[in-house]
């Protein structure tokens, strides 16, 4: 073993399960490393060339500087970046100081059960001389608790996009970690190598709910250290014997997603209890790995050597003997409503941070009754239409701070809207206001637009733009959806007045939507209605692939949709959903790394004759063709229903018992292959069946 072939992958992706303080067989999240890894040398060369270099570092670093037992210890500033949307991943500061805690314990060899590893690697066992301090001095020198909150729906798919958002502080004197709710693929998390990311994407990301559990092991890599196996996420592969991480002491093995203490894979004893591993059941690093994290301290890859200088930890307040002061609170809030109809409440919650107490806060609601309070989680009524803001001022000890957010309530009066029938040419001049119309318009909700390309979202389109007929009659509504998939962007249509809810409604629409000839880029479509002003919204028709694709066409930006590849659509809402006065539709378009999606007269008519067949009634399934994801919602069941699922030839797929009323069904199908399935819906005695199509 060598310590010039270590660290021979770029970005390592941590690939935790979710329960690992015991042995767990359920699987582990896998993701493409490799992959990543070649695409980054392949964009830049160099990273390459400055990994070999980092590797020579690290094996003269060691030969001239055996471990002695006088080692100083190597503090290592941190802040958290919390990219959240006011849920569960908003984690508290005390999670995050329990994380940094269970952190250091490791690296330190200080954890309670040091005693139960294996007799074989206790002699081996290190104590890092690494400690990990949430910083008390933000880049500016103010007082800071080491946390950031940024509210964003990137945490939702978080990665690139997610940072980006939240930002970071200098990587030279801060490890950044960045928490997001999801992540594509599976992944729970990674950290870049020193020296192989931009300086403002360094540092670690990771799922909210994984900081207590992944921290250690993701800053293992960002100090350098490779799996146990090797260069690769594929643990438990017989081939791994012939890779290896180039460190010592750490006996070759194919790697484990399980805790199988005695495992000989690679001919002798496996460290199954290295935190590198994937067992989940670890409780050391070795001392080759400690002498590697420790070398990479003193490199100058992404400024590694000046993070734990004396100097640094005083410009970051994370020097022995600081005493951490109050620092001034920082304003935050969350409303539980963003559109209402006149006369309904919304209840705000205070977010403060960056302190440990609020000692005294005043809300203003321009709008609302009551308009002011100085409660920390008020309930709001508002009885006039328009678009409102809230401001939130909070004070302690130290000193105070404001908040405003403008324009985040829109209120609707329930018979202030078009009346029916209505035709939608989007011919406004002044989008998303209605020209003439102050209290209705249009409204678009975009999925984190300032984001890494997220350029995405609903507009006009008219002849001004490129000197053609953008529309099927004059203007149109597009969205452009090649660049970053896993979007979902809503346009909300203005209020509709409904003057008899007892006949069905009848949506129609055009549509010209352009696909990629790459199968696996197929955009949806899905079409939600509310009786609440937008509040409450329900499924009304959803469709994709080849039920949506109008015309082929693989430049994102060319496509130009031809009078004959506008193509009719409509969909009934059952007199029985409309309840009261008001109906608003809004269209969501699901990126799926597509092409452009264009929507032009859409009209409301009400007839009897409508179709409003009990399975319109009953249930509905979208998308529908689907890709990946099928969702059904079965508003009109009350109590237990049971699901069935057969193919073409007849064979159950899938069968199962549900109360919920909106439900997954993306398991059921995770096998199956592409092609047509009948879904059967049992209830009472009565059955209902959906023909649903799987494309690819």
């Amino acid at each position: 073993m060598k310590i010039a072939n270590i660290l021979l992958i770029g970005i390592i992706f941590l690939l935790p399960l979710r329960s690992m303080a015991q042995d767990n067989d359920e699987g582990w999240f896998r993701c493409g490393t490799d992959s990543i890894y070649e695409d980054l040398v392949r964009r830049n060369p160099q990273v390459a060339l400055d990994r070999a270099k980092l590797n020579d570092f690290v094996r003269e670093y060691i030969r001239q500087n055996p471990k002695g037992e006088d080692e100083d210890i190597c503090v290592i500033p941190v802040v958290f970046h919390i990219v959240h949307q006011y849920g569960d991943e908003n984690i508290s500061y005390a999670a995050i100081q329990a994380a940094i805690s269970q952190m250091n314990k490791d690296y330190r060899k200080m954890r309670s059960d040091t005693a139960s590893i294996k007799a074989e690697f206790k002699p081996i066992a290190a104590d890092t001389k690494i400690e990990f301090r949430l910083a008390r001095k933000d880049p500016n020198g103010n007082c800071t608790m080491g946390v950031t909150r940024t509210y964003s729906s990137a945490t939702n798919n978080g990665g690139e996009n997610a940072k980006e958002i939240a930002g970071s502080w200098d990587n030279s004197k801060y490890l950044n970690v960045w928490t997001v709710k999801s992540m594509s693929g599976n992944t729970a998390g990674w950290s870049y190598y020193p020296g192989t990311a931009p300086d403002q994407w360094d540092g670690i990301i990771l799922l909210y709910d994984y900081i207590s559990r992944a921290l250690t092991h993701e800053a293992g890599h960002y100090l350098n250290l490779p799996h146990p196996w090797g260069s690769t996420n594929d643990p438990g592969l017989a081939e791994n014997c012939d890779m290896d991480d180039g460190i010592e002491d750490t006996p070759n093995t194919i790697g484990h997603t399980s805790c199988v203490l005695n495992d000989v894979t690679c001919g002798s004893l496996d460290n199954v209890q290295n935190f590198m591993d994937y067992s989940y059941c670890y409780r050391m690093f070795t001392n080759g790995q400690a002498a590697v994290m420790r070398a990479t301290l003193n490199s100058d890859a992404s400024y590694r050597n000046n993070l734990w200088t004396e100097e640094n930890r005083i410009a970051t307040g994370t020097n022995d003997g600081y005493v951490n002061e109050e620092c001034t609170p920082i304003a935050d809030f969350s409303q539980s409503k963003q559109m209402i109809c006149k006369g309904s409440t919304v209840s705000y919650n205070d977010h403060t941070y960056n302190t440990t107490s609020v000692d005294y806060r005043l809300w203003s609601f321009v709008g609302g009754e009551p308009a002011t309070s100085t409660e920390e989680s008020p309930t709001v009524t508002y009885n006039a239409g328009g678009s409102f803001s809230t401001e939130l001022y909070v004070e302690n000890s130290v000193d105070g701070n404001t908040l405003t957010k403008e324009n985040t309530l829109r209120v609707y009066d329930k018979e202030d809207g078009y009346r029916i029938p209505y035709t939608e040419h989007f011919e406004t001049s002044t989008f998303p206001l209605i020209s003439g119309n102050s209290t209705n318009d249009f409204y678009v909700e975009n999925y984190n637009p300032n984001a890494i390309g997220g350029d995405n979202w609903w507009e006009p389109r008219t002849e001004s733009w490129t000197q053609v007929n953008l529309g099927y009659t004059g203007k149109s509504v597009r969205i452009r959806n090649s660049r970053v998939g896993m979007k979902k962007n809503k346009l909300y249509m203005p209020n509709i007045v409904i003057d008899n809810d007892t006949l069905p409604l009848v949506v129609s629409f055009k549509v010209a939507a352009a696909g990629r000839s790459e199968d696996s880029y197929t955009d949806a479509l899905n079409f939600y209605y509310s009786t609440s002003c937008g509040d409450t919204l329900r499924i009304g028709h959803s469709f994709s692939g080849s039920g949506l694709i109008t015309s082929i066409e693989d430049e994102p930006k060319d496509y130009i949709p031809a009078h004959s590849e506008w193509v009719d659509h409509s969909f009934v809402v059952p007199a029985s959903k409309l309840n009261g006065k008001n109906f608003r539709l809004i269209i969501q378009s699901e990126n799926r790394f597509g092409n452009t999606i264009y929507i032009d007269d859409l009209s409301y008519s009400q007839n009897i004759s409508a179709d409003v067949s009990a399975e319109n009634v009953i249930m509905s399934a979208y998308p529908n063709p689907f890709h990946d994801n099928l969702m059904l919602d079965v508003d009109d069941i009350d109590g237990e229903y049971s699901i069935e699922i057969y193919d073409m030839m007849g064979r159950m797929v899938f069968g199962d018992n549900f109360s919920d009323k909106h439900i997954s069904l993306d398991n059921a199908f995770e096998k199956e292959a592409d092609g047509v399935y009948f879904l059967k819906v049992f209830c009472d005695g009565a059955c209902r069946t959906i023909k649903v199509v799987k494309e690819k």
